[in-house]
């Protein structure tokens, strides 16, 4: 394929111009994504509806966060509070994990305010061998509460027929998971709540790269959601020495965006993560999008 991207004007992320953007099918842009794990296309979507569309138009099906409200379909608004948040995979403390994490910026921060992404390759590289070791023999577990609002929401968006979230009955959530080995769920009828634990490896293999990533959610944030606890398959602790060391290789390996009016950001999500800097510039709008390939 002809190198549509350069990664000179921003370090560390493959950098489409508009001209080229518009030449590119979803085969051309999911080998970028393959090969770059993170792609910006400068200056090439002017609304969160025509970001709706381009989205829908590459995916073979949508995925979102039920605490957000969404747009033309498939655009989300980032609007979890102005603080920093930490690296994370979209969803990847649940089992609704997508492949394709899309971020939209309607009006870029003129000063800091910026998303944040770290290639999971470059983490996995850099881990200590014990590190690196124990987090492939151990499996992790997210395990949380989750309100009635926010489950039936989502029941909601995955039925292929439309339905009234006050219709939805947690069989219909059951139906959705169909036997997942790696998600166990509990229903408390008083509260309307569910608790699930989803068990996953730390380290991912992308289905764009084929190749390992240590991408996951264990330093993300839970500002809608009560905050999971993260321990291992066995209900064992993640060892502090390696958090410790996950946070400063990760630190140490993590990039600001360098948003632009109307850019378009891909995101490999299951090879690099992302995050925020505090908002200190109000006129930030940025939407996202979630997608399965």
């Amino acid at each position: 394929m002809e190198n549509h991207a350069s990664q000179i004007e921003t370090p560390n992320i493959a950098v489409v111009a508009p001209h080229q953007f518009a030449k590119l099918g979803t085969a051309e842009l999911f080998e970028l994504v393959g090969e770059y794990g993170a792609v910006l296309f400068r200056n090439c979507i002017h609304s969160p509806e025509a970001f709706s569309e381009l989205v829908k138009q590459h995916s073979s099906r949508l995925s979102l966060d039920p605490a957000r409200q969404m747009v033309g379909g498939a655009a989300q608004l980032v609007d979890a509070g102005t603080q920093a948040v930490g690296l994370h995979c979209e969803n990847g403390n649940s089992p609704f994990w997508p492949d394709l994490t899309w971020f939209y910026c309607h009006e870029a921060p003129r000063k800091g305010s910026q998303t944040t992404i770290c290639d999971g390759e470059v983490v996995l590289a850099r881990l200590s061998e014990p590190c690196r070791s124990f987090f492939e023999e151990n499996a992790i577990r997210y395990s949380r509460t989750v309100s009635g609002e926010k489950w039936r929401r989502l029941v909601c968006h995955y039925k292929s027929e439309s339905v009234d979230p006050r219709d939805v009955q947690i069989d219909d959530l059951l139906k959705i998971i169909d036997a997942d080995e790696n998600t166990r769920i509990a229903y408390d009828p008083a509260e309307d709540s569910i608790h699930y634990a989803f068990t996953v490896s730390a380290i991912q293999i992308s289905s764009f790269s084929n190749r390992p990533a240590f991408a996951n959610s264990i330093l993300g944030p839970s500002f809608n959601y009560e905050r999971p606890v993260i321990d291992t398959a066995h209900g064992h602790p993640i060892p502090a020495k390696f958090i410790s060391e996950i946070e400063t290789i990760s630190t140490r390996s993590t990039h600001p965006i360098g948003w632009r009016d109307h850019d378009l950001v891909m995101i490999d999500n299951k090879r690099v993560m992302h995050g925020r800097e505090p908002i200190t510039d109000g006129r930030r709008i940025i939407f996202n999008a979630l997608s399965y390939r």
